[in-house]
């Protein structure tokens, strides 16, 4: 066991696998068993226009395995990245919330601007919407919080995130020349 443990930790997925299956009191998964036996069958080496999946469990190998055991703890929630739809009634000490405009369902800058007169009528719900996502996101931390607009702001959403978190709080980050013009 502590030799699977430190290949776990050095090692390639298939050198895990590898080691597993020449184990005579370990069992590798039928599913696994199947498809090493189909790359066994073509080769150790690439071939023209073989099956695809043999072509993915090729690359698989190679993988490191602490990438399995990372992708484990991401499934059962351990990662320090969430969506802000993700963290609802969870704590952190530390939060960053980044705000951008990569999806047009929220746009928390027009949130922002329309939260003392209120939104038109035929965008309540979107306001809402966005003003329920943002409280979410912001609200999660024990400790700390940072929120990183990367979009540019109106000087209607500066006034209120410096009403909210306070003039000495609100950094402006220079903005590179350089990368404008790629934009």
């Amino acid at each position: 066991m502590n030799s699977l443990i430190e290949l776990r930790l050095r090692g390639s997925i298939g050198e895990v696998v590898d080691f597993i299956a020449a184990q005579p009191h370990m069992r590798l998964p039928r599913a696994v068993e199947e498809r090493e036996l189909k790359l066994a069958e073509i080769g150790a080496e690439p071939v023209d226009e073989e099956p695809r999946r043999v072509t993915q469990l090729r690359k698989l190998r190679n993988v490191s395995y602490t990438q399995i055991i990372a992708l484990d703890c991401f499934i059962d929630g351990n990662t320090p990245f969430a969506t802000k739809h993700g963290v609802k009634g969870a704590e952190f000490e530390n939060v960053l919330v980044i705000v951008g405009r990569g999806w047009n369902k929220y746009n928390f800058v027009q949130m922002l601007e329309w939260i003392d007169a209120g939104p038109p009528a035929d965008k309540v719900e979107f306001f809402e919407n966005n003003r329920n996502l943002f409280y979410v996101a912001c609200s999660r931390p024990k400790r700390r919080l940072a929120v990183l607009f990367t979009q540019e702001l109106s000087a209607n959403a500066t006034v209120k995130l410096t009403e909210w978190f306070g003039r000495e709080n609100i950094v402006a980050l220079p903005t590179n020349p350089e990368l404008q013009e790629l934009h």
